[in-house]
């Protein structure tokens, strides 16, 4: 019941959003990428890093923000790389005010959203980014402005290719 309650203020906040400047990007003019994604218990997630490297290589800046299903977080906070955690969320499941604000502060190209299950806590992290394109798993309505409609899998590549694909394929007049 109180999960219910959490995703309803969620969805309450969501559409109190005010409206952003949305443009389909031309994936060789990104420069900034945000990658958001469940993080395995151990924090090893050699998908993620082996996406964020594939990026990289392409001559993107990548920031990755993980989330974690536990209290305490093990993994360092680097620079370009932010692991959360339960501590660092509200009762609602809202990420503290000052994760709320770094997503706010720091302006992004390209979310790449590679969440595969519902995650309250990497909902909040996607609504709040300050990004020109989202893209991500079809989960929550009118969270990203590009949804793909995938079944969860455990791999998060096989959703990240399919992101890719339209990104890369859909040239848009803007």
């Amino acid at each position: 019941m109180f999960e219910n309650l959490k995703n309803r203020i969620f969805e309450h906040r969501l559409k109190k959003q005010p409206p952003r400047n949305i443009r389909f990007p031309h994936y060789e003019d990104v420069k900034d990428i945000l990658l958001i994604y469940e993080s395995d218990i151990m924090e090893k997630n050699a998908a993620i890093k082996e996406i964020a490297r594939k990026l990289q290589d392409e001559g993107k800046n990548v920031t990755t923000w993980g989330y974690v299903d536990r209290k305490d977080v093990s993994s360092p906070q680097l620079p370009n790389s932010r692991m959360t955690g339960k501590s660092d969320l509200s009762l609602t499941g809202a990420l503290d005010k000052k994760l709320a604000e770094d997503l706010r502060s720091a302006h992004y190209d390209l979310l790449i959203d590679l969440t595969q299950h519902p995650c309250l806590p990497l909902h909040y992290a996607a609504m709040l980014a300050n990004c020109t394109f989202k893209a991500g798993r079809h989960i929550v309505d009118g969270l990203h402005d590009l949804m793909i409609d995938t079944e969860p899998d455990d791999n998060p590549n096989v959703l990240y290719k399919q992101i890719m694909h339209f990104i890369t394929t859909i040239k848009s007049n803007d």
